[in-house]
This record gives structure tokens, C-alpha cells and sequence, in this order.
């Protein structure tokens, strides 16, 4: 090319379509802190990123996903948390009030979509209908529902006189009132083991069963939930019937189960989550609750431990697995 014609080219430069020159607009970014492991995180990831796309948001075009995994480990969270709102994702999901709490203290711009146990009673709102500040999200009603789950538990162990609550050091409770007036109702005596780790839920159910406890009650937790697989195998290997917080745990091989289900959990916070993306701020959307609860029972985990299911379970049973 002579040279006149490269210049002459150069100066027409100035006159391309502004759009060549302009930035591609940036993706938004949905940062996700989980205190799960990362080789459990499929539970959450997967569905995740199926419900995001099923209201239009596809990864790689439209949305980008941080995901951030503790391995079970509470402690981990405060750290992941800083690491996360270092990168300036443009919404935040938290599910369990220790990952919710972590993520508030390193950020107060940044929008929030926490999965709470009670997220009211655990202080990381001001109220239900107008929570403030820059956090919404789903209570799934953990403190009533405690309750009502060591009712379904008794009806299933008629025999028993003892059952260990097991809960978790991080999870705001207020449900142990509730628990004591079921249990005074139904003549049972309650053991109350705090745990948060594989070593310490191995101390607490070893020590249930030498003690000749009933049944194990295990407390709404997502630090729990994260630990379910070591509680599912160890109830099993010492015989004890055990009651968990989410329906999908008996599919896993949980004895029976009792709430909201898990996937519908995700799709009101991946609901609000977008709505947060679409310029709702989060002080303004009003904290949503589960509508529907849902009672699993495995058939096959109650054979191993030779326990012979009472009709009214099975006829209530919405679902039991074979």
C-alpha cells in the first residue's frame, strides 16, 4: 500500500460506526458463597444455573457465576466472603445465616439474596415486608418447622422417651421453646448437641447411641446440611432413626424428611436475584417465605434399621422411596 492511500485510511478511521469503537457492556457478575464442599456443590450449582437460565439468563452471554465453596468449614466464610466482594460481583447469594452474616460484614453496597433459616430473628433484616439496607431474601421457616418435625419423629418412634436435638453453633435458634412444649406434649426428653464438625457430629451420635437415644432429630442448618452425608452414614452404622430439615436428604438415604422443598428454595432466591439484576434494590423487596412442605420417607434406610413404618406416616408420605 502506497503511503498516501494508508494515510488517507487512517483519517477514515475517524469517521467508523461509533458502535465499532464503543465496549462491549460488561456481564453482570452472580457471586454464590456456599459453605459447602466443592464436590457437593452440584446440589447448588446446578440448579442454579438452570433456573437463572430458565428466566433468560445464560452463562457466557448474559451472566457470569463466582462460586465460592468453605468445604464445610463455618470459619472459611469470612475470609471467602472478602475474597468475593473484592472482585465487585453485581449480586450476592448466601444460603445459611453464617454465610449471610459473613457477606454483610464485608459489604454494605453490594446486593444481597440470602437463604435464611429466619432471617428476621436472625437479625439480618429489619422485617419481613420492607427488610432495609442492601439484603433480601427467602426464610424457610427453620425455627417452626423444628418443631413440627420432632412430632412427625415421635410418630414414627411411639416407643420413645429420649431424642437428641442436633444443632450447629452458627445458626441463629429460636426454636427451642417450641420444641420443649412439643416435647413436654409428647412425653420425650430432649438431648441438645451443638456440633460443627465430622469429629464432633461422630461424638454426638456415638454418645446418642450409648445413651440409648431414640432417634436424632437434626436441626435446620445449612452447615448441616453441608455435613449430611457423614450424618446419613454414621445413623445408619449405629442403627439410630433420624429426622432431617430437607425433603431431597431421604433421597440421599435419609430415614425421613420434612419441609420446603430445596429446589423450590433456589428458585425463589434465583427469582430475586433477578430481580435484583433487573434494578430492584434489595431494602425494597419484601422477604419471601415457602408455600408448599413436602414429607419423604425411605423405605429402604427404615428396613436396615428394621423399623416398621406406622400407617399415618405412609399415608402422609408424599413421597416414599423404594
Amino acid at each position: 500500500m502506497r503511503r498516501r492511500e494508508f494515510i488517507a485510511l487512517l483519517g477514515g478511521a475517524a469517521t467508523w460506526p461509533i458502535s465499532l469503537h464503543a465496549q462491549q457492556p460488561k456481564i453482570p457478575v452472580f457471586g454464590i458463597l456456599l459453605v459447602f464442599a466443592r464436590d457437593a456443590g452440584k446440589t447448588f450449582t446446578v440448579p442454579i444455573r438452570a433456573y437463572m437460565q430458565a428466566l433468560g439468563y445464560v452463562e457466557g452471554r448474559n451472566i457470569a457465576f463466582d462460586f465460592r465453596f468453605a468445604d464445610g468449614k463455618a470459619e472459611n466464610l469470612p475470609t471467602l466472603a472478602a475474597e468475593l466482594v473484592a472482585q465487585q460481583p453485581t449480586v450476592i447469594a448466601t444460603f445459611g445465616d453464617a454465610t449471610a452474616r459473613a457477606v454483610q460484614a464485608a459489604t454494605t453496597n453490594i446486593p444481597i439474596v440470602a437463604q435464611s433459616e429466619d432471617l428476621v430473628r436472625a437479625k439480618l433484616v429489619t422485617n419481613m415486608r420492607r427488610p432495609e439496607g442492601n439484603t433480601t431474601g427467602v426464610s424457610i421457616m427453620g425455627t417452626e418447622l423444628d418443631a413440627k418435625r420432632l412430632e412427625i419423629l415421635a410418630e414414627m418412634l411411639p416407643k420413645a422417651s429420649t431424642v437428641l436435638l442436633l444443632a450447629d453453633p452458627t445458626t441463629h435458634r429460636e426454636s427451642r421453646p417450641a420444641l420443649n412444649v412439643t416435647a413436654e406434649a409428647l412425653g420425650l426428653t430432649l438431648h441438645e448437641d451443638v456440633v460443627s464438625t465430622p469429629a464432633e457430629i461422630e461424638r454426638a451420635l456415638r454418645g446418642a447411641r450409648e445413651k440409648r437415644i431414640a432417634g436424632v432429630n437434626v436441626l435446620s442448618s445449612a452447615l448441616l446440611f453441608a455435613l449430611r452425608g457423614r450424618i446419613i452414614s454414621l445413623a445408619a452404622e449405629l442403627g439410630l432413626p433420624a429426622m432431617y430439615q430437607w425433603p431431597e436428604t431421604a433421597e440421599e438415604g435419609g430415614l425421613i424428611a420434612y419441609g420446603p422443598s430445596l429446589l423450590g428454595a433456589f428458585r425463589q432466591v434465583t427469582t430475586l436475584v433477578v430481580r435484583v439484576l433487573q434494578g430492584a434494590r434489595p431494602g425494597d423487596l419484601p422477604i419471601e417465605q415457602p408455600t408448599r412442605f413436602a414429607l419423604y420417607v425411605n423405605l429402604k434406610t427404615a428396613n436396615a434399621l428394621g423399623l416398621a413404618l406406622p400407617p399415618s406416616i405412609l399415608l402422609r408420605a408424599d413421597k416414599a422411596i423404594e
